[in-house]
């Protein structure tokens, strides 16, 4: 993760390996003015601590918004904000699991939160994500019979990175399994708002709190710099562990970024007209990478389209040395994520490998000679 995030500031590198949005989507003017906003009201509050569980109006927001994509029973003192996505990931697995435990996850998954089970000690335990349509429930249900995990962390739209999304059967479903074997289902919707179309329901639309813990943050849909995230944990006595966890961790997540970010979105229209925007823009960015892909590439090559966002996941043709294509295309000032790092071991040496490309990073004509460059290395592979 250190060297991903290193390589995103190389301005020399083309960087389709990290999973952050672009410059040019970011909407800087109406986070300009809710900052002057915010400033002009409220002042030194803004730099001052505060509540250690997270602006209460901001939190609200939080929990409208899943009261509008159908969770129902879920209010502000049931949400706890968080620096960041991975703040709530950290803080979940510190509570949830303790060395030697097992705990399930997607594989393919977030390399970040591997990091995190393998710091902790867990045993972890790969469920394979079927092309385009999220984790293998069948798969699921017999590993979690078999070794009653103690979580299972689950990436239900736009999966990182396959790009898959759960249907909502599949979800009420997930949700039925998680209960049936005891096993806390954490999901993580750091992509749900880029769906085509908007987020579809959340698993927590299908359970009171005893079996899901959600979180989610705005830094693929507003701004990573905000450094803003939001966890509701589940049962009031986990809510309390985390409000606990945090408090002794932080004391509180930023005033400043909380203020800014809640009087962006009392904007209300901006609010709403930037996420239309940046799905109709990552549309155009998924279909012009998926064009030249599909020109530039040799045959033997897969890709699966998303049902928005800005991750590919690429299935190379049979044979390509990964490590070796990884070495050439740095020397050629283009990066991207090979597929060693979402498994938590290697994944077998007789199966295709992949590779998970960024839209959304590079502007449109270095996207395109990225794209074409590593169509060329292909080639000679």
């Amino acid at each position: 993760m250190l060297d991903f995030m290193r390589q995103g500031d190389d301005p020399q590198i083309t960087n389709l390996a990290v999973g952050v949005p672009g410059p040019d989507a970011l909407p800087v003017a109406a986070l300009q003015s809710a900052f002057n906003v915010a400033f002009a009201r409220e002042g030194a509050a803004l730099f001052a601590y505060h509540h250690p569980e997270g602006d209460p109006a901001l939190r609200a927001h939080f929990a409208a918004r899943l009261t509008q994509r159908g969770v129902a029973g879920v209010g502000a003192g049931q949400v706890i904000t968080t620096t960041g996505c991975t703040q709530a990931l950290r803080g979940l697995v510190s509570l949830l699991v303790r060395p030697g435990e097992v705990v399930a996850v997607e594989a393919p998954g977030y390399y970040a939160l591997l990091e995190m089970l393998a710091e902790a000690g867990a045993q972890v335990l790969p469920i394979p994500v079927r092309a385009g349509a999220g984790v293998d429930l069948d798969a699921a249900e017999a590993a979690l019979a078999r070794w009653r995990p103690r979580a299972f962390f689950v990436c239900t739209t736009l999966s990182n990175p396959t790009g898959a999304t759960l249907c909502d059967s599949d979800r009420e479903r997930l949700v039925g399994i998680c209960r049936k074997h005891g096993v806390r289902l954490v999901e993580d919707d750091l992509f749900g708002e880029l769906a085509d179309g908007g987020g579809p329901k959340p698993c927590r639309a299908w359970d009171d709190g005893g079996t899901v813990s959600y979180v989610t943050s705005v830094s693929k849909t507003i701004a990573p710099g905000l450094r803003v995230g939001a966890c509701v944990p589940g049962t009031p006595e986990l809510h309390e562990a985390f409000a606990e966890w945090k408090t002794r961790h932080d004391i509180h997540s930023a005033v400043l970024s909380e203020g800014v970010l809640r009087y962006f979105i009392e904007q209300g229209d901006a609010a709403g007209r930037h996420l239309e925007w940046l799905r109709e823009h990552y549309r155009r960015r998924r279909e012009l990478a998926l064009e030249t892909i599909a020109r530039a590439f040799p045959p033997g090559h897969r890709v699966a389209a998303p049902e928005g966002g800005y991750l590919l996941w690429v299935e190379l043709p049979e044979g390509v040395d990964i490590a070796r294509l990884r070495k050439r295309a740095l020397e050629a000032q283009m990066a991207f994520a090979a597929d060693t790092v979402f498994y938590p071991t290697p994944p077998p040496a007789e199966g295709p490998r992949h590779i998970r490309l960024n839209c959304a990073r590079a502007a449109e004509p270095e996207l395109v000679r990225a794209l074409e460059v590593l169509g060329t290395l292909l080639e000679r592979f």
